[in-house]
């Protein structure tokens, strides 16, 4: 099946010139559906039952898994703030303390104490996402952005852009392996994952890192004090569409080499708008109609290889569809690509009343609990107190808001079932989740007593995912290719 729709994007035998994936962050169907009509371009074109989310429905799993071409259970980040510790203590001796694995930040560190992997016993990224990027062995690898290399014709020049080229966790996805010494000679609003995405490998030499068949593009992300406010949703569209001219830019790039390319374009909406404001608000209404213009003058433009090569593309999209549409005389006009657009997972609504903190009578029993507002409360990582474990579950039943509201299963059932994908859980990602997963049913979601504080009281909803409800796990497949012109 994988083989069948690998055939599919690339254009059966022929093999497709350019592929273009473009991951709009929690844009699930259902917010296509509920905000955009029936015959909308996005809508039309998705085929609603043809993907799904993988579980935990949230960022760093379907990212990492996007990356590796591996399901959670194997590449190790399975979700937010994973718990871990490296090495063995000895009587009077401590090697390392626990730490709380961020992976979706500037660099990947402990979200605890806030100190670097490196400083917690992590000898380097492989350690922290136990499966290879699938980059770090397409084409070799480099430190560097913009390179000159033509690629052979079995080849793809490898586009890569989102607001957080430079992060630890792109710095990974992109197949960088970094030591200490090479984070402190990188400039400052450096990160890991892009460096990793793209599989650089930090020994290389400056002569070998000019060589390999990487770009890079950089957009700006939306300032969190805007969201709910207009600016937040007119920077939203406008940062889209930056991503989507830089995209333009470097597939004329390659058509004038007559090169071929694979681009990814990583967007953080509408996920952003709508973890701080619910699903429903207009402004995230906003967002999704900026990103469906867009994303339709994207597509407009590559049926157009006189105008893409000319760059006079960068136009108002609501203006310029008909005056484009009509220059689509002949398929021979357009470029040779295809689109898929797709999420990483949707969103549910989380009121105040929907928000539960966990009982004295369960924390007692617990040493670490990794929930939270936004996703990790909807499928929770419960680490127990040594020897604890019949006690939890013997008192979470008991409790009719947690046992009506929130399936607990032991992690050993939940990889039996298949949650973290068909095959068995890799030794090295067990320890992460603790014993047990409790997955919310419904809106309800597990928070901290500070989110609590926090967020509790009327009109103060959040966006949340990381369950197993059709909200959060059925995701958009957009798939547009010349015969669907």
């Amino acid at each position: 099946r994988r083989l069948q729709l690998a055939a599919e994007i690339d254009g059966g035998g022929s093999g497709r010139k350019h592929i273009v994936l473009i991951l709009c962050d929690g844009m699930g169907n259902s917010i296509l559906q509920n905000t955009l009509n029936k015959q909308s371009f996005l809508n039309r074109n998705n085929q609603t039952q043809r993907l799904r989310a993988v579980f935990p429905s949230t960022t760093p799993a379907a990212l990492t898994s996007l990356a590796t071409a591996s399901w959670p259970g194997i590449h190790g980040m399975p979700g937010w703030n994973l718990r871990e510790k490296m090495g063995c203590d000895f009587p009077g001796m401590t090697t390392h303390p626990p730490v709380q694995l961020l992976v979706l930040s500037d660099h990947i560190k402990d979200a605890q104490s806030g100190k670097l992997a490196s400083e917690m016993g992590f000898d380097s990224w492989d350690e922290v996402f136990v499966e290879q990027p699938w980059a770090r062995h397409v084409g070799g690898t480099s430190s560097g952005g913009n390179n000159s290399k033509k690629p052979t014709t079995k080849q793809r020049r490898m586009i890569y852009i989102n607001a957080y080229n430079g992060d630890d966790y792109q710095e990974w996805s992109q197949g960088t392996i970094m030591n200490d010494k090479e984070r402190k000679r990188k400039h400052s609003d450096a990160t890991d994952f892009s460096e990793w995405q793209m599989g650089k490998q930090a020994s290389e030499t400056k002569k070998q890192s000019s060589s390999t068949l990487f770009e890079t593009a950089k957009i700006e992300e939306t300032a969190f004090d805007t969201l709910g406010e207009p600016k937040g949703s007119v920077d939203a569209i406008q940062y889209y569409r930056d991503g989507i001219n830089a995209a333009l830019d470097l597939i004329a790039k390659a058509e004038r080499h007559d090169e071929k390319t694979f681009t990814y374009l990583y967007t953080a909406h509408p996920d952003k708008h709508m973890h701080a404001l619910g699903v429903e608000h207009i402004e995230v209404r906003n967002v999704v109609h900026g990103i469906e213009r867009e994303t339709e003058r994207f597509w407009r433009v590559l049926g157009d290889r006189e105008a893409l090569l000319s760059g006079t593309y960068d136009m108002d999209s609501s203006s310029g569809g008909v005056e484009q549409e009509n220059r689509l005389k002949k398929e021979d006009d357009a470029v040779d690509a295809t689109v898929m657009l797709t999420a990483d997972h949707g969103h549910v609504t989380v009121q105040p009343e929907d928000m539960v903190v966990l009982p004295e009578c369960i924390l007692e029993l617990l040493e670490y609990a990794c929930i939270g507002v936004h996703g990790k409360g909807r499928h929770g990582y419960l680490h127990c107190r040594a020897g604890l474990q019949k006690p939890l579950q013997q008192r979470w039943k008991a409790i009719d808001e947690l046992h009506q509201y929130f399936l607990l299963l032991t992690i050993e059932e939940a990889i039996e079932i298949g949650l973290f994908g068909p095959k068995h859980m890799r030794m090295e990602v067990r320890p992460r989740l603790g014993d047990f997963v409790s997955i919310s049913i419904g809106t309800k979601t597990l928070v901290t007593p500070m989110e609590n504080e926090a967020f509790c009281h009327q009109g103060c909803c959040q966006g949340a995912h990381g369950s197993l409800n059709p909200e959060e796990m059925h995701i958009p497949f957009i798939l547009l290719e010349p015969s669907s012109r």
